[in-house]
This record gives C-alpha cells, structure tokens and sequence, in this order.
C-alpha cells in the first residue's frame, strides 16, 4: 500500500514502510510450523480438475473436512510426530485445519532441539518453519494524486473526504501534486462493472470475504464512517483471531492503514458482505493466517475469497535469513494450504507488490550506496511472493482517467516515474547512511524464481517456462479515500503505530497501491458467487483457470490493457502492457459484472 495524507489541493509524501524495526505486538514464545507427510500431488491434481472450465469434475469441490481426511496427514503419521516432538519436550502442537502441519510453541533458544527432533522422523517431517516477523505491507511513499476528476456522485453532506478543503502548501508541493483529489467507491463501482450487479440488488449479501492482517488492527468506528460517508450501508466486519489472545491494538499496531483500507476496498465493491479480519501476532506464518481463513468453525462459515495484502519479493524470501522473511519451509506450506482453499471453491487472492518489475525494491527499501551487489540485485526482475504462487490470483495496478459518466476512458499500466515523471532512483540518507531510495510505485510483475509455468498460462499460449506475474490487474494508482483516524500520541503512520496524521480533517488520506487491488477484487468475487448461488451455478473458486479462458476469447470479463509499463528503475529489462498478456498487467482489469456471467456460463 502506499498512502498519502490527502485533502483537496494538497498531498504530503510520508516515510517509506520499512521491513525492519516496526513495533510488534508478539506472543512471548515463537512458534515453528512443523510439516507432516501428506499427498500434496494428489491434493493439487485434484484442485486443477475442479479448478478449470470444461473438466468433468469442474466446480465438484470438497469441503475443507474433505480435503483434509483425502490429502492430508494420516491420523497415526500425526500421532508419531506429536510423540516424538512430546518426548523432545515440544507439547501443545496444534493440528492446521487442512492435516497440513502442526504449529508448535518453541523458545527461540530451542529452535535446534527442535530441527534435531523432527529430523529423527525422517519422511514423516517435510520441513519446520520457525515464525518469525510477518511481511510488511505492500508500498511505498510519494504517490502523487494529479486532478481534474469526473463526477464524484455518492458522497453524503459533512462527508469530510467529499469536500474541496483549501490548505496551505509550499510551491513545489503544488508543483508536484496539482489540484489532487482521491477517487471513492462510486467511480470504482462504475468503472469496474460493480454498479450494475449493484442495481439489481446484489450487494454481496450471504457472501463473505477474509482479509489477512499480520500484527495490525483496525477502529471499528472508521469503518462505520467510511461507510456512512458514501452511502454504503451498515458495515457487516468481524474479528477472528490467530496467535494473539485479543485483537491489535489499532493505536499501537504496525499496519493499521493496511488493514483499515483492506477492509475498506472489500465494502467498496460488496458492501453487504460480511469481511473477517484475520489477525495474528507479527509472528504468525502465512500458511498459519491462511488456514486459520478455512477454518469454517471459528470463520462462521468458509469465506468466498481469501485476500492478502502482504509479501516479499521472491529473492528475499531465496536468500535471506533475516527475521521477517518467509523461509521455503513457510513457502511450501502455503502453497499446499492454498491449493487446499482451490479443491474447497475458495478464491485466494494477493497484492502482486507495489514496486513495479523490482519487487525487491520495496523490501530493501534503503540500500547503501556501498553495496553495489546489493543494488543490482534489486534492479534485477523478481516478482513477489504469495502472489506468485500457483495456486493464488496475483492482483497487479493500473492507472486511469474516467469519463464524466466514471466509465472507463482510459487506462495505462500503474508506473509513477513515467505518469508523473518521478526519478527511477533517489539519493539520500537513512540513520546518518547514505542510501539509494526508490521513490516511484508501479504495479508488480515478472517471472517467477521459483515456480514452472501452471497449466492455465501454458494453455493459452503464453510463452516461457516460468510463472509469470499478475495474473490480473485492478487500478492502484491512486486509490480510494480511506478514513483511518486510530492513533495515540506516539503514532507515526505508514512504519509506525496508528494511523498517519491527517494534513487537514479528522482522518480522510488518499492510499494508493496494490493492496487496494486485491481486497477490491476479492469483493468482486463475493458478488459473482451471489450470482452463482442465485443461479444454482456455484462459486467461482480458483480464479486463474477462469480468468484466463476468458482473455483467451476476449470475454468482456477482462479489459485488456496495452499502455505504458511497469520498469520504476528504467533498467528497460521489463514489463511493457501489450495486447494480451503482459507482466505490466497481466491480462488486463476485470469486470465484475462480465466475470459473474462468465463464471454463471461455465458453472
């Protein structure tokens, strides 16, 4: 996410989010997901057959208590591996709802106890993954909101965001941010096929959304005031917790903007759906958030899509060995939980990143000019991790102008130094270092380090071996007015506890990024799956299989888009948009109303 301080006139850039040195808010003890053998091929073959249009078992999809008693860990492969880690002096493992792995509360000093333990086991133990600090948010600072809108219908009288409030700012602030104004829902709505689902009365009722938060809380009353400010109803918002005894402290918790504006995009588009917030401890692993989301029992009910706004470029999740960033162990485990939510009908989606074709670019943040290694190691193309998954819909960004009726105009691949003319790289300093920093956003994506290409690229013709990322792409440019207003004194934003102080007002910001893209979508799903229920058609579940088939045709479910590119380090190495498929955005931004009746057809 990337977000800036915005009011009508002015916007003030703020500090780039940092990977390191956050607050967290952790449990005393750190835990390891210890994996058991389990019939992954078998779990993934399946998955593709009920994942893909045309196949005769498309949309014959397990419950998650299915999944797991087929594919996952045998019943007396659990139980030798709890008593051999019981005699170690490890107790209190917890089995994952999907038989996958067993979370296990561990000292710190104890982690090679631990490794010794579960290697003894042999092919029972497929791995241990000790939790360390989640991923950051997807973004960075500076995101320019250049103005001149179409009609902003939909806002309510004494709607703070709503108003053209003056406020004072220097010379080459008006320079550099014109007259800016954020977007609201009504105009995403209308440009991306949510209003017309809307006038017909669905509005996401019955539908249910999880977002996932890694250490970050939201204030309720923010989420009520966003949705009375544009008319969206009474919002239906739930906690559900993972590691931690009580929900983030939203004035205290890293991330609180992240989560307010996932939970925020979700009611733009589905408004009436119920959302779940997913919180863990900063500690909590991505494959432990993402199986808490199946756990049908403690959700209330199996969401219809699963979205993430968290990740790391897939070269720190290879090499590095620092606290924070996901090891394979984690990777693997994630992979197998997400393909577990494709054979149950469950939609997962993740922001792609918001550091155009150098995810890594984020994720460092601030690189010593004395580490020329380093530096090009980031202007290398590495895409970023979950969304690269197999197995999850990687939500890119895109730019737009509308039209007076907020129709689509015109849209171009999300790309800050070529729309407004930011430099690809910056010097400055951080704690008395000197440092390159990347000022410009974009929309990630490139190929994968880690994954062959899936069956769903390769069939439409795509060339390559690798995965490649987005999948598809939502605008993220310049995204929705959040209203985010939990702080306590020591607050600091974006890094920091709370929310980010306001220029003017009580807590209106204009937030850009791709993590606005995916919950976006994600409330997307929630209505094709009204739709489908209406239908007796079923829920659209694994989205790519789908997607793809219909860029394929050229099915009004997919905009393509052929503009612009995503290279922020004019290294000219990658991603150009062109017809079709394209790193810079995949296969272009969906329509919702075209993806309920693409997904009502092939149900």
């Amino acid at each position: 996410m990337i977000a800036v301080a915005a009011c009508a006139g002015a916007l003030v850039a703020l500090p780039a989010l940092a990977v390191a040195g956050a607050p967290q808010q952790s449990p005393p003890d750190a835990t390891a997901d210890v994996g058991v053998a389990r019939d992954t091929a078998g779990l993934q073959a399946y998955a593709r057959r009920v994942s893909t249009p045309g196949n005769a078992q498309y949309r014959d999809y397990l419950t998650v208590a299915q999944v797991a008693a087929r594919f996952g860990a045998r019943p007396s492969a659990v139980r030798a591996v709890r008593a051999r880690l019981a005699r170690a002096g490890f107790t209190g493992a917890r089995l994952d709802v999907t038989r996958g792995f067993l979370t296990v509360p561990v000292p710190p000093q104890r982690a090679q106890e631990l490794q010794r333990a579960a290697a003894s086991l042999g092919p029972l133990v497929t791995g241990v993954e000790m939790s360390a600090r989640a991923p950051v948010p997807r973004g960075i600072a500076n995101t320019p909101t250049p103005g001149g809108w179409p009609t902003r219908t939909g806002t309510a009288r004494g709607c703070a965001e709503g108003t053209s409030i003056p406020a004072p700012r220097a010379a080459a602030q008006q320079a550099q941010y014109p007259n800016s104004l954020a977007y609201v829902p009504n105009q995403f709505q209308t440009a991306f096929g949510f209003a017309p689902l809307h006038r017909q009365g669905i509005r996401g009722q019955g539908s249910h959304v999880a977002v996932l938060q890694f250490g970050a809380g939201y204030l309720a009353s923010d989420i009520t005031a966003f949705a009375t400010c544009f008319g969206l109803g009474t919002p239906d918002v739930r906690t559900v917790l993972g590691d931690i005894p009580v929900a983030n402290d939203p004035a205290l918790s890293p991330g609180t903007a992240e989560a307010t504006l996932d939970i925020q995009s979700v009611l733009t588009g589905a408004p009436d759906a119920r959302v779940s917030v997913v919180e863990g401890s900063a500690n909590a692993s991505t494959a432990e958030l993402f199986s808490l989301a199946l756990d049908a029992r403690k959700m209330g009910g199996l969401p219809d899509a699963i979205s993430s706004s968290y990740g790391y470029c897939e070269f720190l999740v290879q090499v590095s060995q620092e606290p924070g960033t996901p090891g394979s162990g984690s990777r693997v485990l994630a992979d197998w939980v997400t393909a577990a939510a494709a054979a149950s009908g469950v939609s997962v989606l993740a922001a792609a990143g918001d550091s155009g074709a150098q995810s890594c670019a984020h994720d460092v943040n601030g690189i010593p000019v004395t580490q020329p290694d380093l530096l090009a190691q980031v202007t290398t193309n590495w895409t970023g991790y979950p969304a690269s998954s197999p197995w999850v819909t990687g939500v890119g960004g895109t730019d737009m102008v509308l039209r007076r009726d907020n129709t689509l105009r015109r849209q171009w691949a999300w790309n800050d130094r070529t729309t407004i003319g930011f430099p690809p790289m910056a010097p400055g300093t951080q704690n008395g270092v000197a440092v390159t920093t990347f000022p410009a956003g974009g929309g990630t994506g490139g190929p994968s380090l880690f994954y062959a290409m899936p069956w769903y690229q390769a069939q439409v013709g795509i060339p390559g071996a690798r995965r490649k990322t987005p999948d598809v792409s939502m605008f993220a440019a310049r995204s929705l007015a959040l209203y985010c207003s939990a702080r306590a004194p020591q607050s600091t934003g974006l890094d920091g506890p709370g929310c980010p102080a306001p220029l003017v007002g009580s807590g209106w910001f204009s937030v850009a990024g791709t993590s606005f893209a995916s919950p976006l979508l994600a409330g997307g799903v929630a209505l094709a799956n009204q739709v489908g229920r209406r239908a007796s058609t079923g829920r659209l579940g694994f989205l790519n299989p789908l997607l793809y088939a219909a860029g394929a045709v050229g099915a009004p479910a997919i905009t393509d888009v052929t503009l612009g590119n995503n290279d922020v380090l004019d290294t000219r190495q990658c991603c150009w948009a062109s017809p079709g498929y394209d790193m810079a955005t995949g296969l272009g931004t969906v329509d919702i109303a075209g993806l309920a009746a693409v997904g009502r057809r092939a149900g």
